[in-house]
């Protein structure tokens, strides 16, 4: 049995740096940095002393009176000696050399051809019509041209390369003939040329009135002739496009119409038409690895000889935004977005010129300069810039690509990784921030791990702030030789690669949020680890996760800790509930609970043991881009899931027989299982027939032919934020074998006879001529098994939902301020209201109205009205509010004395020794109470000191230490569990779990020592009134929730009554605590043979065979002798167990029970929805529904926020099918954990 472990890299015991005097752990040291700072400036006065007066010119005046054009020239040629300064540190210059030369072999022989010939040729045969050339004998002409001219140095397989290798040197020739007195060296080239053509007999034929003339430059003009015919015809054939698809040489950029941005074709679906990509364009897909392998190098180069590199002039739109010259206000495109540029203003034609150059060093250090978190942009997350290249009417300049492409060639350079971390903390290209501060002795809460989490953390840390972040998400630890640690620096990463993970083998380290669980394998989700690496490394940040702001922290719990400021970063809130009859019925899920499913808990893994249970077909409703999202993965997963339950339903049968393993399974769950195990066994098939044919299986085939995947919009796809934000994103989707169907809303969800999504009835709508669309007398009703929902979100603010009044709002956000200082004084102004806030256009305003005791608190990303819609929003947000923090501590910190520097740092250790022991949660112990009952006490001092009674908690384990049996991980998903006890003195919360499915089985395995996340407090607590009856209900494992309840309401005077009813008498448990709830106890067991009632151990109790109904009656009754306190008087009843039996309880008040209760009793059940996130509103998956018993008015309550629910409103119904929602998959991992823990030996 083996432990899960992020991978270490290729570590060099020593990194002895170029320069002088400095060693590698001085690059972790802000005044270490300072002097390497002027080590730099010492070494570019000597290398350039014109560029090093320029430079210093600009550091001095911060940019102040300076053009933006002069700032651009002094940046420019600053860059390449740091560039030079960079590689003699880490003595890389060979590395860096070989990517220069790469790409001045590129730029002078592919881009020449395409300039030279290729470009020109259409004006050379201007008067020919290429359809009377033979363009057989034309392509037999080049190939042997070619075949016979090229250096043998050129890879075989280039045929690109090979030919304007060829081609540029015919010109070459050319251009130096034309002169009255060529060189020699020119003559001989050309007799060479001549001679090789003369030997080969093909060529000789081929070439023989060519060879015939005896004028140099007319041989030479002869031979060039053929490759001018062959290149025009390509260029005006359309039949010949494909012999040089993939070439950037004949590539040009192609005219935008912005109502057909997507190509597409219509196909018939009876009564609906689908939208479907180009059959070309369509591309085969294989689980989760990385889907789009990025542009190499000679795409990149293609992109960057478009660009007009606009800086030297001020225009360049795609960082600034284009602007209306007259007004001064924005441009707005077609598709009525605002071309606003860059939210971070990247220096991106600046960093285009030294890529060109093949100066990728030089290149990052002008990106870092705005974008120091570069890894979390680019290549398949942004397009804010390309949307404003100046190419309005024509494809603009891929930058993303260009960007990701400079970042990637830094990091696979030797200590690449080292590089990219060096220029985050130390830049002098960043005049503003050349070298990072000391800590300062402020502390900072940054809430939520998400891209303006991470990147204002970033910022503040340079500043010299000390950071903590936190997430509610489970975050995993790094090696801690990666990290380094309070007295060590890390170990240097000489080979990123190693570093590099599969990403769907990668274990999921939750750090990033959204750009973790949100986004797709579209994007290389290793450069979250670069980012989460590089601010580990940083000794004045610690990371946190499972800490939810509002439940384990409040804000007074932050100001008691010791911070000075909080900044919230938590992204997105509660998804939009539509209004859909039969919602969230069994298959219908929120497109962000799915996403999570399947990215954060390991669903898409081969080695998880998590359940995500998805039927075919599969619909998406929405127009956004999560909606594009959830359909491409919604495709690629319902293969990797089938072909997984094939997989281990052969080896359970093989090991305990097909019958006994099927037997487990009711009617509905064999249908399913069925269904499952006759696709997976046909995606088997593929995948053995790809194999052996040596090609990529296409499993979109098959899923297509059971049904496929379909996203409904309720207008046209131009009209969707998809096509008008990213339509890229659309096109690509569209490759993947999606559907898109336009004009469908979705009013009804059928069931079948198990309650399960069968079908959708929607709503047809048609488009008017002035481009409304409108409802439509006609009704579709398409099969469908499983919906998945993503109609948008709101922001989060959920504090402000726990305890109001904390926050003024507008709308769904945060009422947003301004800072106005005068001295040490801080006031909060309201900047001007913009129905539609965009960066750049309205002010930052990033404080909220909290004001006390000199404290504020500040708020980003998609919380934020200005910066909410995307990542690099999020990260522009932080670069534009971090500013309003160091104002805040401006004053205070101008008096830092310098002496007392070692004095702040060790109080800094303090402070992080602290958070580690209130926050880190471990295992204490773990004791077994029954054969199916398991109790888990952690010590998590915080999270303990939160708890009230009802209240509720999310523990996972690891997977970085999780074992790993049989190329399985032995991970849990995250499991919801009530605080049975908490000890607030010693830190400890028991947690008691039934043994029923995987997860909740791995936590018996668990030892003391081992971490895990214990989130939350989560939940509401338990309204505990004063002096009144109660009638506490407990079911099973339910009791293990009663016994806080019970206790807290004894000690506020009231009378507790307490049912406690039992399956098996060996179930029980924690019988003094249960005795400590009540003051009297009517325990029951289900009946059976040789069942014998429960032994009571004090007088006033009760003991009865029969279920807990039962027992209920019989004591109402007086069956039981008699009542102490009688039912009748009780005023509140709290009812917890499954939900069979909570509903059995809501049932008999209105029958069997009525005689026996008052009939204004109130009735609460703890309501045990499926749970994911816990974090009260972002996954949905806990949605339960109600309906009211006067109007019959549906309504939805999230559970996780509020589990204790009005019990005459719940749908049992409804919540007992959403509880089956993986039961197939969860019957199976059940299974095979069996089979797992059967190959480990008992000792382990």
């Amino acid at each position: 049995m083996d432990n899960a472990s992020s991978n270490e890299a290729s570590l060099k015991p020593a990194l002895k740096l170029g320069i002088p005097g400095y060693s590698y752990e001085d690059l972790y040291d802000p005044l270490r940095l300072k002097d390497l700072f002027d080590a730099f400036n010492q070494s570019l006065e000597q290398a350039n002393a014109e560029v090093y007066s320029d430079y210093q010119a600009y550091h001095q005046c911060q940019g102040e009176g300076m053009s933006p054009e002069a700032i651009s020239e002094v940046l420019v040629k600053t860059a390449p000696y740091l560039s030079d300064f960079i590689a003699e540190l880490f003595d890389v210059d060979d590395a860096r050399t070989a990517q220069r030369e790469k790409t001045k072999a590129e730029m002078e022989i592919i881009f020449s051809f395409k300039k030279k010939l290729v470009g020109a040729v259409k004006k050379l045969f201007r008067k020919d019509n290429p359809q009377e050339w033979n363009f057989s004998d034309i392509s037999q002409h080049v190939k042997t041209l070619v075949d016979i001219l090229t250096s043998k140095d050129i890879d075989a397989q280039d045929k690109e390369l090979r030919t304007a290798s060829v081609a540029v040197e015919l010109l070459s020739l050319l251009d130096s003939l034309k002169d009255d007195n060529p060189d020699q060296q020119t003559l001989q080239t050309v007799e060479q040329i001549r001679q090789q053509l003369a030997d080969n007999t093909q060529a000789a034929g081929l070439f023989n009135d060519s060879l015939s003339l005896s004028d140099p430059a007319e041989f030479i003009e002869s031979l060039l002739l053929w490759i001018q015919r062959w290149a025009h015809a390509i260029n005006t054939l359309p039949d010949h496009h494909n012999l040089v698809r993939n070439w950037v040489s004949f590539k040009t950029p192609e005219r935008l119409d912005f109502e057909h941005l997507v190509p597409v074709h219509e196909e018939s679906a009876g009564d609906y038409t689908k939208l479907k990509g180009p059959e070309e364009h369509m591309r085969l897909r294989d689980g989760f690895e990385l889907t789009d392998k990025r542009f190499k190098l000679r795409q990149v180069l293609n992109e960057i000889d478009l660009c007009k590199f606009c800086h030297d002039r001020d225009a360049d739109a795609c960082s600034k935004g284009m602007r209306n010259k007259k007004t001064g206000e924005f441009h707005i495109n077609p598709l009525d977005i605002a071309l606003t540029g860059c939210p971070l203003e990247e220096k991106i034609s600046e960093m285009h010129v030294m890529k060109g150059e093949g100066d990728n060093i030089a290149a990052l250090a002008l990106v870092v300069v705005d974008n120091p978190m570069c890894p979390g942009t680019g290549h398949r997350i942004c397009n804010n810039c390309m949307k404003s290249c100046i190419f309005q009417k024509s494809q603009p300049v891929d930058i993303p690509q260009v960007e990701t492409n400079v970042l990637t060639d830094v990091l696979f350079m030797p200590y690449g990784f080292e590089i990219y971390g060096l220029l985050t903390r130390w830049n002098p290209l960043n005049v503003k921030r050349p070298y990072p501060l000391p800590y300062n002795g402020k502390n900072i809460l940054v809430v939520g791990m998400g891209p303006a989490g991470y990147t204002l953390a970033h910022y503040l840390i340079n500043e010299g702030f000390g950071v903590v972040g936190i997430d509610a998400l489970k975050i995993e630890p790094l090696p801690e030789s990666l990290t380094g640690n309070d007295h060590q620096s890390p170990q240097p990463i000489q080979d990123f690669s190693e570093l590099y993970e599969d990403l769907d083998k990668r274990i999921l380290l939750g750090f990033g949020g959204v750009a973790e669980y949100g986004i797709t394998v579209r994007w290389d989700k290793n450069f979250l680890k670069v980012i989460y690496l590089t601010l580990s490394r940083r000794k004045q940040f610690s990371c946190y996760g499972g800490i939810r702001f509002g439940g384990t922290l409040t804000i007074d719990d932050a100001w008691d800790l010791g911070f000075h400021h909080i900044g919230i970063a938590t992204g997105a809130g509660q998804p939009t509930v539509i209004n859909l009859k039969n919602n969230l019925a069994r298959g219908i899920r929120k497109a962000s609970d799915f996403l999570m499913a399947l990215q954060l808990t390991g669903a898409a893994k081969k080695s998880s043991l998590a359940n995500l249970q998805m039927r075919l077909p599969v619909g998406v409703i929405g127009g956004g881009l999560t909606a594009v999202d959830t359909a491409t993965e919604a495709m690629a997963y319902y293969p990797v899931q089938v072909e997984k339950i094939a997989h281990r339903y052969t080896t359970i049968c093989a090991e305990i027989g097909e019958h006994a393993f099927r037997e487990r399974f009711d009617k509905e769950e064999i249908i399913i299982l069925d269904e499952f195990l006759e696709h997976g066994k046909a995606i088997i098939a593929e995948r053995e027939r790809a194999k052996r044919a040596g090609e990529l299986p296409d499993f979109q085939t098959l899923v297509q032919k059971w049904g496929g995947v379909t996203l409904f919009y309720r207008k046209g796809m131009y009209d969707s934020p998809a096509y008008r934000q990213n339509h890229e994103e659309v096109h690509l989707a569209l490759q993947e074998h999606i559907s898109w169907v336009e004009g469908m809303s979705p009013v009804e969800a059928v069931t079948d006879e198990f309650g399960h999504l069968n079908s959708v009835i929607f709503d047809k709508l048609e488009k008017a001529d002035d481009g409304r669309w409108s409802v439509t007398e006609n009704q579709l009703n398409i099969p469908l098994k499983s919906l998945y929902i993503a109609a948008g979100t709101s922001p989060n603010t959920i504090y402000e939902d726990e305890f109001p009044g904390t926050f003024e709002k507008n709308w769904k956000f945060f009422k947003r301020f301004e800072l106005e200082t005068n001295g040490i004084v801080h006031k909060l102004v309201t900047p001007p209201e913009n129905d539609y806030p965009e960066p750049k256009i309205d002010p930052p305003a990033p404080l909220t109205s909290y004001q006390h005791d000199g404290r504020f608190i500040t708020y980003y990303g998609d919380n934020h009205p200005v910066y909410a819609g995307n990542v690099v929003k999020a990260m522009a947000s932080a670069k534009d509010g971090y500013p309003y923090i160091v104002k805040l501590f401006e004053d205070e910190l101008s008096n830092l004395s310098s002496d007392q520097q070692s004095q702040r740092d060790n109080a800094l250790l303090g402070f992080r020794k602290t958070l580690d022991q209130q926050w880190l949660a471990t295992v204490k112990e773990v004791n077994r109470l029954t054969p199916t009952i398991i109790e888990v006490v952690v010590h998590a001092p915080m999270q303990a000191q939160g708890f009230h009674p009802g209240q509720f908690y999310r523990i996972q384990n690891m997977e970085t230490h999780a074992p790993v049996v049989n190329n399985t991980s032995l991970s849990t998903e995250g499991l919801a569990l009530t605080g049975a006890w908490v000890d607030k003195e010693k830190g400890l919360i028991s947690l008691i779990t039934l043994e029923m499915g995987s997860s909740s089985r791995l936590c018996a395995f668990w030892k003391p020592g081992d971490p895990v996340v214990v989130m939350g407090v989560t939940g509401a607590p338990t309204e505990i009134p004063r002096n009144k009856t109660i009638c506490l209900v407990g079911g099973g494992l339910g009791n293990a929730v009663l016994f806080s309840i019970g206790k807290a309401m004894r000690s506020v005077g009231n009378k507790v009554i307490y049912f406690a009813g039992y399956k098996n008498s060996f179930d029980v448990f924690r019988v003094k605590d249960i005795e400590e709830a009540s003051d009297i106890i009517v325990w029951s067991v289900d009946p059976g043979d040789d069942v014998e009632s429960i032994p009571t151990s004090r007088t006033q109790d009760k003991s009865f065979v029969g279920n807990i109904l039962q027992a209920m009656q019989a004591y109402a009754s007086g069956q039981l002798g008699q009542q102490q306190i009688p039912l009748t008087d009780a005023d509140l009843m709290i009812v917890i167990g499954s939900d069979r039996m909570m509903a059995a309880v809501q049932a008999a008040r209105h029958d069997q029970l009525k005689p026996y209760l008052k009939p204004e009793h109130e009735a609460v059940g703890s309501i045990n929805s499926p749970m994911q996130c816990m974090m009260k509103g972002v996954c949905a998956q806990c949605m339960c529904k109600h309906i009211d018993p006067d109007t019959g008015q549906e309504s939805f309550v999230y559970s996780c926020f509020n589990q204790d629910q009005n019990l005459e409103e719940v749908d049992f119904e409804h919540l007992h099918t959403r509880l089956r929602q993986n039961s197939v998959q969860e019957k199976l991992s059940n299974f095979w954990l069996d089979h797992l823990l059967s190959e480990v030996p008992t000792h382990q």
